[in-house]
Formats: structure tokens, sequence, C-alpha cells
């Protein structure tokens, strides 16, 4: 086992004497959390085009709009200090049981009001049972993935959340955005997300409410750069899902182009998901999310000059969407490789919050300096900012390297 510096607590850290449970009755539960929360994420992906959709028909004014918009992640982000002590004291699996349950009521009555102002609590109940959701998927499925195979499965748990996220908008070019339809496909995800979680309830860990909790400011130190890549991983997500059509246009591509740019950045983050995780579990996994990171900023640096040529821009944005979503895969392989209970769980609280933050700080920043900069203002942006990130774990990377008895980052 590979230690943490410098937590090297037993609270803390992660092996596999900590997992009793038979090696078959493991993979029944990992394919069960992994199917339940990529179906959970069909719903994410229909429900943001469909309620902008909504709003922008209703002639919704743009401050109201955008204060529609900011209630998930600030639910999100409400939601990692409750998660924990929530998990302790109702068990995982009941958590996600009426977090599922919950989120499926509140899109539920969204359809029904159509009416914003009633929306804004609405989707904060979402966004915050929705935080909860992911805790709990995330947590079971590193607790469930054996330490040899890590890697593998979370890039696949990863590949296919982006899968569902997805098929939501595809689902509703489909049913449309008018009537009962869409709401009543949206509201049956989360329930559907149900079905494969109780009928592996046996199999699940069962962390929680015989356990001491970690409280979240309690775990923020042992991993701050796990954090900060995170933060960066969804700085670049909501960024570049937001403005790389904006980029394109700016830079004269069609509308067309514009649109399959970004279907090619999802489709990198969905294929190299799996080839990144078995690489992370054969070399340094510090050394791969520093890599990831350093391709990140490549990737950024050249899409000005590859933007006018479709093969090369379609490549640059293939290969960067994965670099930027492995990294966070590789901080939850990281996360489950060294932490375990409710340490483990108030890791998975703590990305979330992370997530919520550099999503909602991504778009406005990114928009600001294409404003003040012009379209290059874009590639810039991502360039600067995962260059740091990369020379900040390369350095700590290297700190750590005369410790025979340590590889980690934080």
């Amino acid at each position: 086992m590979r230690s943490d510096d410098p937590e090297d607590s037993p609270v803390a850290l992660a092996d596999d004497s900590h997992d009793v449970r038979p090696r078959r009755a493991v993979w029944p539960a990992i394919v069960a959390v992994a199917l339940s929360a990529s179906v959970f994420t069909v719903m994410q992906g229909l429900t943001y085009p469909l309620l902008a959709v909504l709003l922008d028909r209703g002639g919704v004014s743009e401050g109201l709009n955008g204060l529609n918009a900011a209630m998930m992640p600030l639910g999100m982000l409400l939601a990692a200090p409750a998660a924990s002590p929530l998990v302790r004291r109702l068990g995982a699996y009941r958590v996600a049981v009426v977090s599922l349950v919950t989120v499926a009521g509140c899109l539920l009555a969204i359809g029904a009001v159509r009416h914003p102002l009633p929306w804004l609590p609405l989707r904060l109940a979402i966004g915050f049972f929705l935080a909860c959701i992911f805790v709990t998927t995330d947590t079971w499925i590193n607790e469930l993935a054996p330490e040899r195979l890590r890697g593998r499965i979370l890039g696949l748990y990863s590949a296919l959340l982006s899968v569902g996220f997805a098929v939501g908008p595809a689902l509703l070019t489909l049913v449309g955005t008018r009537g009962w339809a869409p709401f009543l496909l949206g509201a049956c995800c989360p329930i559907a997300a149900l079905l494969p979680l109780m009928l592996t309830r046996g199999s699940l860990p069962s962390r929680g409410r015989q356990e001491e909790g970690m409280r979240l400011r309690a775990f923020l130190p042992l991993a701050p750069l796990l954090l900060l890549c995170v933060g960066a991983a969804a700085f670049a997500d909501q960024g570049a899902m937001s403005l790389l059509p904006l980029y394109a246009l700016r830079e004269g591509l069609s509308e067309d182009g514009a649109n399959l740019a970004l279907v090619t950045m999802i489709s990198g983050s969905i294929a190299l998901m799996y080839p990144i995780g078995w690489l992370a579990d054969r070399i340094s996994r510090p050394v791969m999310l520093a890599a990831c990171a350093l391709l990140t900023a490549v990737c950024a640096a050249l899409l000005p000059v590859g933007v006018h040529s479709p093969g090369a821009f379609g490549a640059l944005v293939f290969v960067w969407g994965g670099a930027y979503y492995a990294i966070y895969t590789l901080s939850l392989v990281i996360l489950g490789e060294r932490f375990y209970g409710p340490a483990l769980v108030a890791g998975s609280a703590a990305f979330g919050a992370l997530w919520g933050v550099g999503g909602m700080i991504g778009p406005p920043v990114i928009g600001t300096s294409m404003r003040l900069l012009g379209p290059g203002g874009f590639p810039l942006t991502f360039t600067l900012i995962f260059l740091a990130v990369a020379v900040t774990l390369g350095a700590a990377a290297a700190r750590s390297r005369p410790r025979p008895s340590s590889d980690h980052l934080c």
C-alpha cells in the first residue's frame, strides 16, 4: 500500500484489509452503482436544456434566468457539509433512496408549477439531493473497487456518467419540450436508478450509522492538491461546455462545426477514460495526474493553431476533453486509494463542493477573458490555469520523490 504524505493516520488511509466482502459479491454491486449513477445522469442531461428552453420561451429576464441557473450549483455547495452527517445518521443506502425519490418529486413539481419563482427552491433542492446522490455513489464505487483495478473501474464509471449526460439532450429532441412528456421522462430516471441499488442492497458497503463521522472542514487540509484538481476540472468542464461552441463560431466555424466540436470533446471524455484508468493501474497515479494537467494546457495552447483545420481541431478537442476530464477521474481514484470510511465520505462531499465552486467560476471567468481579449482569451485562460496546476503537481511530486515510501501528492 502506498502511504499518504503527510497524513499517515489509520483513520484516513485505505487498504484492502478494510474490504471484508467476498470478491464475487463485489462485481454485481459495482455494476449496480455504475448503472444507477449513469441512469440518473440522463435526467441531468435532459433537465439543463429543458429548463433553459422553458425559461427563454417564457420571456424571463436575464437576471431571473441566471438566478435560476445558479440554484443547482448552490444546492450542491450547501449539501457538502451536510452529506457526511446525513450518511452517518441515516446510512448511505437510505440517503441515496431518499435523494433519488426527492429529485424525481421536485422535477414533477417544476412541471406542475411552470413559473420561474417557485422553481428557485425546487432547483436548489435538486442540487442538494443531486450532490448527496453522487457522494453515496462515488463513495460506494471507491469502496467496492479492488485496488489493482481501481483506475479501470473508476475510468468506466466516469465514462458511463458522461454517456448518461450526453443521452439526456438526445432524448429531449425525441420527446420535445412541451407538455408533461419531458418531465415524466426525467422523473423516471431517478426512479429507475433505484432498481439496481435495491437488487444489490446486501452487497453495498454499509458505512454510516455505526461509525464516527468526519466533518467536511476536517477533511479539507488532508488533500488540498486533490481538491485543487477537482476545482480545475470543473472549471474546464463547465467553461468548455458553455463556451467552446462560441469560441469556434468566433474563429469562423459554422454552427454545425461548432456543435461538432462540442460533441467531439464529449466523445473524448468518454472514450479515453478507460485507457487512462488502465495506465493509472500500472504507473504512478500522481504522475498521471500531473501529465493530464500538462496535456490539457498543451492542447488548449494549440487550439488557435488547429482551429482552421477540421482534422487537427477535432483531434485536439478530442484529446483535450479526455485530458481535463481525466483529472477528475484520477483525483477520485487517488481519493479511494488513500481514504476509507467516514474520511472517504467526507472526501466525496468535498469533491462535490469543489466541483460546484469550479463550475460556477469557470464560465464567467472565461467569458470575461474572451470579452477582453477576443477569441484568444478562451485557450489562453485554459493554458495558464492548467499549466499552473501541472507545475504545482510536478513540484509536489518532486518533493516527495526522495521518500521511497511515498509517491503521493497531497
